[in-house]
């Protein structure tokens, strides 16, 4: 071990000694002061202005936050709620319709049956409507906002905008076709 000093470090040599060690007061790097002056700097201000003057408490900006968006979700199911005639017709196709069969299968058959027959649901099939009025845009509105006293729920939490109006496109294609299920529920509507 190299014990010996160069002159300049004898200036910065601490007088103590702890069991015979001896240590150096080196200077902190400059860029540490530096951001250390500029933080205190900065909190002076921060300090006064969020506990004295009109900053936002973190439970004011919170709500502040949460408001903003809420008003957000609310504009974008106002936006998603409307019934889109030119995006049906851009997805009224066989793909799509074989498609919303699919979609039908997943989460609507447990209630609706087979071909929309009616079991728990009503049947999708002949001219009685409890909610809709038989027409593609009373049955997207049903669809997307549930009827939940009834046991429907709103679907435009688990399903896309998409999957929505492809389900639409196939249930407008075994729309009036009568099948034997379940009797009719609702009143009469003539298409």
């Amino acid at each position: 071990m190299n014990n010996q000093i160069n002159d300049n470090e004898k200036t910065i040599l601490l007088d103590h000694d702890y069991d015979g060690i001896q240590e150096f007061d080196y200077p902190l790097p400059s860029w540490w002061v530096t951001t250390f002056v500029l933080c205190v700097l900065f909190a002076i201000p921060y300090m006064i202005y969020y506990n004295h003057m009109d900053g936002e408490s973190l439970r004011q900006e919170m709500t502040r936050e949460v408001k903003d968006l809420n008003e957000i979700k609310v504009a974008y199911a106002v936006k998603m709620a409307k019934f889109d005639d030119q995006l049906f017709n851009s997805l009224n196709n066989e793909e799509n319709i074989k498609l919303g069969s699919v979609v039908y299968e997943d989460n609507c058959l447990s209630c609706h049956e087979e071909g929309g027959k009616g079991d728990i649901g009503p049947n999708l099939t002949d001219a009685y409507w409890m909610h809709a009025k038989g027409t593609k845009e009373t049955i997207y509105e049903v669809i997307f906002n549930g009827r939940e006293e009834k046991g429907m729920p709103p679907w435009k939490e688990d399903l896309t905008k998409e999957e929505i109006y492809q389900v639409l496109t196939y249930l407008m294609t075994i729309l009036n076709t009568n099948v034997q299920g379940k009797e009719p529920q609702g009143e009469k509507i003539q298409i």
